[in-house]
């Protein structure tokens, strides 16, 4: 391929440390595969050279590239020795065994701990480490609680601190401060059970290199390159490790882009590459991939504009390639967003395949009318949740009331037949031991072949409390009508979801905020899907075992329905965002523990969605409507939609496409991106200045409207500086704590006795 003169200078960096701020699709692993090969070239032996990728997928393709381009320049090298390539976590691990091996470390079970061993055992000690009040409320309500205390205990692993001063610095309301003893619990029934996270691969061995500094000089010292991808990922804890590596010798390559920072609950920041890195190396040679090879002038265009928005930005102006194909932008306004993808991949069918199309989803709760859209369209997909929409779990009561509809609970088999009256006892679970409801369901399977509601009526013990008899008759009414075909398929689902109250279920049973915006959405989909249908009862549990046999005759070839973080290091032809709504981006969970992610953060997500698109880019904003139902709630325009400045974008970028001179007329707020573009890139267009009430008036609204507004009476001016969240300013002074309202438009509440050694007050 021919080489950039920035690839170039990068590839003959003569040594010494080096940072690499590269943008999207910059050709960076070839930069990087050509910089060792050249190290090799100076003699540096092989196994003197380390490059870690971030992920797996990363450091696969990093490989094959190497081997390939080492065959082709064979003759240039003597001997045919190549460095090693491995994820950060791999190298953990390999690490880990030779502590165990060591001494330093005890042996541990091969299997990893799955997240569902985790979240239980967490909501297990967060009951035991609260008082009595709290652990009540955590009893109850299992997703307020759980995912955030899971999320500390992956924070602290990001670090070497200890688990209080991480808490100080993690902006969790101060009810949360007993997280630091579920913390240590956590990791005592850890050790004892001798098991490992998969951040344990790193946390454990970064641990006794922090304690026992004579281990850590063992494993310094012995690279004298080290090149490290993705940077702009990394976190507190993997830095530890390449500077213990590193020791007091060797060169140092990082390269990323601080623009796509999008794991920030896993520790990662910017900072960490945008100065930490020069603060903690001297005489650091920066570089710059400034050019795109993956789409063109519009979308670049597009992303500038919106990525200029977060503060404090250190990042590299995306320029588009002359070779990059002319990326279109296409922007819908749909009240389904279902609905429209259908359009638009059959619209794309005919010039794109399908497994060239991609459709990026803030979160797996969009994806569940999509998925079923898919399925009655015949339209094949490859899914990266763990769960089709046909087997998630919630949506199992519905399967098994529809197969009584259809009259086929008297052809199974008594397991079959437990199993059935279970799923439809338990979910969603009531106030009754589960014991007692197996003993109902053991005796109303043998009692009764034809009439599941019958019997389990006539099973139920005296002993049941008055609320727990009423809640196991109104499920056994529902079967009776489920078999008497009473209502329609949709009905009878939406009738389920209502009387035995499955929304306050799912809420208490889920391990997460997320997890119950995910699990409602897809029961809510589910049902206005079957509405569509309008099928009866009795036919509505044959549709779904078509819709299983279509799901699994599917190949991998088709469209790529995937999640926005998933996205990362992808590519496609096509890619479809749907969503780009204020109730999706900027994602705001409603569980009053979690923390959010910051609006940047959230920005710098959207940027990588985008950014995915080689040809073509849709993006999909609600139709806002007119008149709301009572307590719906009105969706409207994501506020970083008005950033895109997308009509600026796509106006210019078709002038340089069409190599036009024009003179255009744009938003002063797009004007000095537009302009700094065009000089980089060389083109002549003239910018003339109009008024965009649109974005003046839609932005700065949402922002103050989310952002919190000031009590009476204890307004502030005091600016004050938070190592983690920048700067901002106090707007409430109660007695034990500041409300701050920082920069970014985070409001977080942080206790006095605490938070004043980690804040500084600015004059």
């Amino acid at each position: 391929m021919s080489l950039t003169a920035e690839q170039k200078a990068v590839i003959h960096h003569p040594g010494g440390h080096a940072k690499v701020m590269a943008v999207a699709g910059a050709g960076k692993t070839t930069t990087l595969v050509y910089f060792v090969l050249q190290c090799l070239k100076r003699n540096l032996p092989a196994k003197r050279i380390l490059v870690l990728m971030y992920n797996k997928a990363a450091q696969e393709d990093f490989t094959r590239k190497l081997h390939k381009l080492h065959q082709s320049y064979s003759n240039d090298f003597e001997g045919g020795a190549l460095p090693e390539v491995r994820t950060f976590h791999s190298l953990g691990l390999r690490i880990y065994k030779q502590l165990i091996q060591q001494g330093h470390l005890p042996s541990f079970d091969s299997k990893l701990l799955t997240d569902g061993e985790v979240e239980s055992q967490v909501w297990r000690i967060l009951q035991q480490c609260a008082d009595a009040e709290t652990a009540k409320d955590i009893l109850d309500q299992k997703g307020k609680w759980v995912e955030p205390a899971v999320n500390f205990i992956d924070l602290v692993k990001s670090t070497l601190k200890p688990p209080e001063v991480v808490f100080e610095a993690s902006g969790l309301p101060a009810q949360c401060r007993f997280f630091a003893d579920v913390f240590t619990a956590f990791e005592q029934w850890r050790k004892a059970q001798k098991r490992i996270t998969f951040s344990d691969m790193l946390y454990d061995p970064c641990c006794v290199f922090h304690r026992q500094p004579e281990v850590a000089a063992v494993f310094s010292g012995h690279m004298m390159q080290i090149i490290v991808d993705e940077y702009q990922d990394i976190n507190e804890i993997q830095q530890f490790l390449v500077s213990t590596l590193r020791g007091d010798r060797g060169d140092l390559m990082v390269v990323g882009d601080p623009d796509q920072t999008i794991y920030e609950f896993r520790g990662s920041r910017p900072e960490f590459m945008t100065t930490e890195f020069d603060q903690a190396f001297s005489g650091v040679s920066l570089y710059n991939l400034s050019n795109t090879f993956r789409y063109g002038h519009r979308l670049s265009l597009l992303c500038n504009h919106l990525i200029s928005n977060n503060p404090n930005r250190d990042g590299v102006l995306c320029l588009s390639h002359s070779s990059n194909p002319k990326t279109s932008l296409t922007h819908r306004v749909t009240a389904d967003y279902a609905k429209e993808i259908i359009s638009v991949i059959r619209e794309e069918s005919e010039r794109t395949p399908l497994k060239d199309i991609a459709v990026l989803n803030r979160i797996w709760a969009i994806s569940a009318p999509i998925e079923l859209a898919f399925l009655e369209n015949n339209i094949p997909y490859r899914l990266d949740h763990s769960l089709s929409v046909l087997d998630r779990y919630e949506l199992a009561p519905f399967e098994s009331l529809l197969l009584i509809a259809a009259g086929r609970y008297e052809t199974l088999e008594p397991q079959a037949k437990s199993k059935l009256l279970m799923t439809l006892l338990t979910n969603p679970y009531p106030k009754i031991r589960r014991t007692v409801l197996q003993d109902i369901v053991r005796v109303a399977v043998q009692m009764s072949d034809a009439q599941p509601g019958l019997a389990i009526r006539q099973a139920m013990p005296e002993t049941l409390s008055n609320r727990q008899a009423d809640q196991l008759l109104v499920r056994s009414r529902l079967m009776d009508d489920a078999q008497a075909g009473r209502f329609r398929a949709a009905k009878l689902l939406s009738k389920y979801f209502h009387a035995t109250d499955m929304e306050e279920g799912i809420r208490e049973g889920a391990f997460s905020s997320q997890q119950i915006d995910d699990r409602l959405e897809t029961v809510r989909a589910f049902i206005r899907y079957f509405r569509g249908l309008d099928l009866s009862s009795d036919t509505g549990w044959q549709y779904w075992q078509d819709l299983r046999s279509k799901r699994q005759s599917k190949s991998n070839d088709g469209v790529r329905l995937t999640s926005m973080h998933r996205s990362k290091g992808l590519e496609w032809s096509c890619v479809i965002i749907p969503g780009l709504s204020d109730r999706f981006m900027p994602y705001r969970p409603d569980g009053e523990l979690t923390v959010p992610a910051s609006v940047e953060s959230e920005r710098r997500l959207l940027y990588v969605a985008m950014t995915r698109a080689k040809e073509r880019l849709y993006l999909l904003t609600p139709e806002v409507k007119k008149t709301a139902k009572k307590g719906e709630k009105q969706e409207s325009n994501s506020p970083f939609f008005y950033e895109l400045q997308y009509e600026s974008s796509d106006l210019i970028g078709t002038a340089i496409d069409k190599s036009q001179q024009p003179v255009l007329k744009i938003p002063a707020t797009a004007q000095d991106i537009s302009k700094e573009y065009l000089v980089r890139t060389g083109h002549e267009i003239t910018l003339d200045v109009s008024v965009d009430e649109q974005r003046l008036s839609g932005v700065p609204d949402y922002f103050s409207r989310n952002a919190g507004k000031r009590k009476s009476g204890q307004k502030s001016e005091q600016r004050v500086f938070h190592q983690t969240y920048g700067e901002g300013v106090i707007i409430s002074d109660e007695a034990r704590y500041w409300v701050i309202l920082f920069d970014t438009g985070e409001q977080k509440q942080f206790d006095k006795r605490v938070a004043a050694q980690y804040l500084d007050f600015l004059v």
